[in-house]
């Protein structure tokens, strides 16, 4: 959901930038059906949208896949330089994610200060939740894992990674681009 963001402020600055939404359309891409199969399994099984993931077998294989899909999706689109910065960033997540096991390590500071505190008390007994797992002294890359927030008060503020950042600038870009510009003066 933090994604919307980076895609609302490209869309703004692509239409002060004379762009228009339907040059979005013809974008190069190729496989573009990857992207809604992977956004699908990270909805299934995120636990900062619904009391209870949909999927609770197996989570940390879903979310490995899901972002398989993605590299996958960059790697076929690499010729397109904002898809290769959103690529980092996932790629900076992948790594994370499979070094902790399959979860992104979440601290409990971010989840209290966007309003997630619901799930504290599981991650505290269980160590997980959906997709994400409680982060401590003995996980792997702590700086990189979902320790920025958005205060509260903002839309879809949920804890976001690094990674989510520069995915992030990648997707403002590519909405930037893909708008092109006016020829006007």
């Amino acid at each position: 959901m933090l994604l919307v963001w980076p895609v609302l402020i490209g869309l703004i600055i692509g239409f002060l930038r004379g762009g228009r939404i339907a040059q979005l359309g013809a974008l190069p891409l190729k496989v573009t059906w990857l992207i809604p199969i992977s956004l699908v399994i990270q909805l299934l099984i995120f636990p900062l949208i619904a009391p209870q993931p949909i999927i609770v077998w197996g989570t940390e294989y879903f979310h490995i896949g899901s972002y398989v899909l993605l590299v996958v999706f960059v790697v076929i689109n690499r010729r397109l330089v904002p898809l290769v910065s959103a690529g980092l960033g996932m790629i900076t997540n992948f790594i994370v994610i499979v070094i902790n096991g399959g979860y992104m390590p979440v601290s409990i500071t971010a989840l209290s200060r966007t309003g997630a505190e619901g799930i504290i008390p599981r991650l505290q007994q269980y160590g997980y939740f959906g997709n994400v797992m409680l982060m401590s002294e003995q996980t792997a890359l702590n700086f990189l894992g979902d320790i920025l927030y958005l205060p509260r008060f903002i839309p879809f503020s949920v804890p976001f990674s690094i990674g989510d950042v520069i995915i992030g600038i990648g997707i403002g870009w590519l909405v930037v681009r893909g708008m092109g510009r006016s020829e006007k003066g």
